[in-house]
Formats: C-alpha cells, structure tokens, sequence
C-alpha cells in the first residue's frame, strides 16, 4: 500500500512538473471575463488617460488589464474592502507599461496589498553612523522582489485622475517590477542585446550623475529629487515621467527618454 501511495505521488509530481505551468494558465485563463461598457466608462472617469490613448493601445490595454486580474489577489489592510473599481483602476495603471511590449501581464507578480492612504513600513532602517531606526517611515507605495506589491488606494485613485503632472505611484512601483525582473533593482532592466545594455548603463549613468549634481547644488528641475536616492529610483521616476510627461523628458534629457521609448516599445510625446 505504501509503495502504491509513494508511486502515485511520484506520479502526481513528475505530471505536474511537466505540465503544472500549462495547467496554472489554463485556470488562469478560464478566469478571464472582459470587461463590460460600464467598467470601461468607470475607468475612463477614474483615468482621463484611458480615453486618450489610441484605439488599438487601449485594446491591449484592456487585455492585459482582464489577465492581471485574473491572477492577482487583491488584499484590503487597515480595514479596507476590495472593489471590482480597485482592481481595474490598479491593473489599468500597471499594465499602461506593458501595452507597448511583447509580454504578459507581470507573471512574476502574485499580490496587491492595499491600503486606505499611506501606510507604515516598521522594517529596521539602517542609517549612517550605525544609528537604526525603529520607528518606521511612512509609504504610498513599496514593490517587493517576491511578486508582492503594496500601494496606497487614495494614491492610486490621484495618480491616475492627474495624468499630466509627471506623478504616478502605480507606474513608480511597477516600474520597479519591470526592473526586479532580472533580480535585484538597479535601474538597468533586461534588454534585449548585450549591447543595449551597455548603451543603457552609460547613458543612464551620465543622467543620473548629472541629476545628483543638481539636486546637491539645490536645483530642483523636471526630475523629482528622489530620483537621485539611487538609480534604482531614478529609472522609476523617469518612468513617471515618460507616461505622463514624455515632451517635457524628452526636451530635457533626449537620450534617455529615446531608451525608454525602445524600453516601452511606445512614443509618448504626443498623449498629452
């Protein structure tokens, strides 16, 4: 009996190894419901940029919208209770990243957390001198390596209703997402080519030590100065700026807005 037992779990293993990826997208699949005209009107009142966008991005859009939230789980904290709204506004933001690109919808993403307004990250921070701080630092937004992504609903419903100021909180932590893809963040996402990738580092690394430099003498232009924290930041406040604010970047710092353009496979410059 036991061996039959052991036989047949080994089985059940060997199947699933051979056919568990093909098998979880199929039940993702029979998930997937369109949307309906009154989600579409809700999200074009919700995100003005919906609307805009060109009928055949919007397409995909749309598409990419009804994979991702097929498959993602929605969790409300601090009380909060998850709306069919929230899922599709949140989805709609993410997936503008991906409407140019030939991918699917965040596979490696599993979780939303969402919160009502800013939330309280109470992990240890190391700061200079040894000191760690303990008491916490309040977020609108984090994205984990782990597939998990936590935000803030009142900073999702503003991103997405002032799609012209260069902010966007969902477009931030997803870009972290898109740049995590490989490993850890660095601002330098998976390219195509070897070669691309070292044309991204240069010409990325130039723009972030000129932004250093000027946010360290005091001036405080198109990029938001929490772009120099890193360059992990960097590429994702560039990104902000890319969906909502292409013309502006692309007068200010040309080569990289043309990397982001091939990046995101789309030319923004003319959405706004």
């Amino acid at each position: 009996m036991a061996i039959a037992v052991l036989l047949f779990i080994g089985a059940a293993l060997i199947s699933w190894w051979l056919y568990g990826e093909r098998l979880k997208q199929a039940y993702f699949k029979s998930r997937e419901r369109p949307l309906t005209d009154p989600q579409r009107r809700q999200l074009a009142r919700d995100m003005p940029l919906y609307s805009r966008l060109p009928a055949r991005q919007r397409q995909k859009l749309d598409a990419l919208i009804v994979a991702f939230v097929s498959r993602v789980e929605f969790i409300g904290c601090a009380g909060l209770e998850i709306e069919t709204r929230m899922r599709l506004l949140i989805s709609a933001q993410a997936c503008l990243l991906l409407i140019g690109r030939d991918e699917p919808a965040y596979p490696n993403v599993h979780t939303v957390y969402l919160y009502p307004n800013d939330f309280i990250n109470r992990q240890p921070q190391w700061l200079p001198g040894g000191v760690v701080d303990t008491q916490g630092k309040h977020l609108a937004g984090e994205a984990w390596r782990d597939g998990r992504v936590v935000l803030s609903w009142a900073g999702c419903l503003r991103s997405a209703a002032h799609p012209f100021d260069g902010e966007n909180l969902v477009v931030h932590e997803f870009a972290h997402q898109l740049d995590q893809a490989k490993g850890a963040a660095t601002g330098a996402p998976l390219q195509a080519t070897q070669l691309q990738a070292q044309h991204w580092q240069q010409t990325f690394s130039e723009a972030f030590q000129r932004h250093q430099h000027a946010v360290a003498a005091g001036h405080h232009g198109l990029i938001d100065p929490y772009g120099a924290t890193n360059p992990a930041e960097f590429f994702a406040v560039l990104s902000e700026l890319f969906f909502e604010r292409g013309a502006a970047l692309a007068q200010t710092e040309p080569a990289v807005y043309s990397l982001l353009m091939v990046f995101y496979g789309l030319d923004t410059r003319h959405w706004h």
